[in-house]
């Protein structure tokens, strides 16, 4: 399964499930009130991009390893909430600018797991929290 969808403008919600092998899902959103929510499981890529506004992912990959996601949120008030489980193969790359920041990255399942965060802060008094949780 293959999944692409590409959002402009106005009130920006997409929820994706994919059940099965070799799932991959692109999503492209630009402006406004942004919301993404996918759930795959089986051998998963996600890659999402987020331009502005009020940006919320949810990003679930389940079982089988091979897990891999690519968030990039630019501008917007951001949240990020990604959980890889299942049997190792864990990678993800998260790069976030502009404020607030909210992240919150878990990898779990037996042992691989890789992930590159990049965020660029640019508050004399800090940005939000960001979190990450590796293992069972």
């Amino acid at each position: 399964n293959k999944v692409s969808i590409d959002q402009i403008g106005n009130y920006n919600i997409t929820q994706v499930t994919q059940i099965s092998n070799d799932n991959i899902i692109t999503v492209n959103a630009n402006g406004n009130n942004n919301s993404i929510t996918t759930e795959q499981t089986g051998s998963k890529t996600a890659i999402i991009s987020v331009s502005s506004d009020n940006n919320i992912v949810n990003l679930s990959q389940k079982d089988n390893g091979n897990d891999y996601a690519s968030i990039v949120l630019t501008g917007g008030n951001k949240s990020v909430n990604l959980t890889q489980s299942g049997s190792a193969g864990h990678s993800a790359d998260v790069t976030l600018s502009g404020q607030p920041v909210n992240l919150t990255l878990t990898q779990s399942g037996s042992t691989q797991q890789n992930y590159s965060i990049n965020f660029n802060c640019a508050t004399a008094g800090g940005c939000s929290a960001i979190q990450v949780q590796q293992g069972n």
